[in-house]
């Protein structure tokens, strides 16, 4: 189900569809400003990462509210991978570091990813789909130029 919402979203940044305001349970509609910023690994709410079954992403997971269940992920596009058995941790961050990179360190892999998200996920249901998922083209950090799309509400025309 993860790789099919995930396929959706990239079939409409591929063809240029137009975003879907989401909504809350309110029915508010969410702007971008409601993108919590990315707490990190040492903060409480960090619970760890994955490289997803869509080729070429990963994804980091936070408990944001710290009720044990997951409620916000960010996923990054692998720029490049290497060898853990060839680079040391200390090698692959100073490597990151001069690239602008992020890094996720795996035996037998190391991945070099974007610095920032390409998508930010507030809603995590029990198998790591996300209710809200904001698009950053830009791959920019948060600044205001991101795209709302909700796979939980479909938009006109769909059935």
């Amino acid at each position: 189900m993860r790789v099919l919402a995930f396929y959706i979203v990239l079939a409409l940044l591929l063809f240029g569809a137009s975003p879907v305001l989401g909504q809350d349970g309110a029915g508010t509609v969410l702007q971008n400003t409601d993108i919590p910023k990315e707490p990190g690994w040492k903060h409480p709410s960090y619970r760890g990462w994955e490289s997803l079954s869509v080729p070429g992403l990963i994804a980091t997971y936070y408990d944001l509210d710290l009720d044990s269940k997951l409620d916000y992920m960010v996923i990054r596009k692998v720029i490049r991978k290497g060898s853990a058995e060839e680079t040391t941790i200390e090698q692959a961050i100073e490597i990151a570091q001069f690239d602008n990179l992020s890094v996720y360190f795996s035996h037998p892999v190391v991945y070099f990813t974007s610095r920032n998200p390409l998508f930010y996920c507030k809603g995590v249901d029990s198998r790591r789909n996300c209710i809200d998922i904001w698009v950053d083209i830009s791959e920019d950090g948060l600044n205001g130029n991101e795209e709302l799309y909700s796979l939980a509400t479909p938009s006109l025309g769909v059935r």
